[in-house]
């Protein structure tokens, strides 16, 4: 379960914190958060994300109207089992910086994970009315990040409704019964 918490303070950063309880150790999901491969996966509801090297990686996003958004992060911190945090470079479409705080969970049921998101919208107040009307940068973005990671840790995957059947009754089957 996620619990959530959202602010938007005077510079229009609006910051997004999810917090969701994994059952493995912290130092397992460090490593896991760090892999190359994983990022893309767990934020492809959001962005394009591609590794540039061990510390930074290139992000895009689509915006409304077709406008792309694109920037760069970097981790500025790294403990392992403890905290993982990031900052967009210089010259970001959208400027952004987070951090993934890890402890253990109570009564030894694995870590409790923390994943904060500050992000600067284009344009100031207006970029904020413009992000929140077309749902840029949506809400769910820390919440299903967080899940996707969780699903990911416990169970090697993803979980996704590609390829499924729709599951839809038809008035045939009733007929052919």
């Amino acid at each position: 379960m996620t619990t959530l918490s959202e602010t938007t303070t005077g510079d229009h950063t609006l910051t997004l914190r999810r917090w969701i309880t994994v059952g493995l150790p912290a130092t397992d999901l460090f490593a896991l958060w760090l892999d190359p491969d994983t990022l893309p996966r767990i934020m492809s509801h959001f962005a394009s994300v591609t590794p540039i090297n061990k510390s930074d990686a290139h992000w895009q996003i689509q915006g409304p109207l077709g406008k792309h958004y694109r920037w760069e992060t970097r981790i500025i911190e790294a403990q392992p089992g403890e905290i993982i945090a990031w900052r967009s470079l210089d010259g970001a479409d959208i400027p952004n910086e987070g951090e993934l705080r890890m402890r253990p969970a109570p009564g030894d049921w694995g870590t409790e994970l923390a994943l904060t998101l500050h992000f600067t919208p284009p344009g100031g107040a207006l970029g904020k009315k413009v992000t929140t009307l077309f749902d840029l940068l949506p809400k769910e973005v820390a919440s299903k990040a967080l899940h996707r990671f969780k699903s990911l840790a416990e169970t090697g995957e993803i979980p996704t409704l590609q390829g499924q059947p729709a599951g839809r009754h038809s008035e045939r089957q009733d007929k052919e019964v």
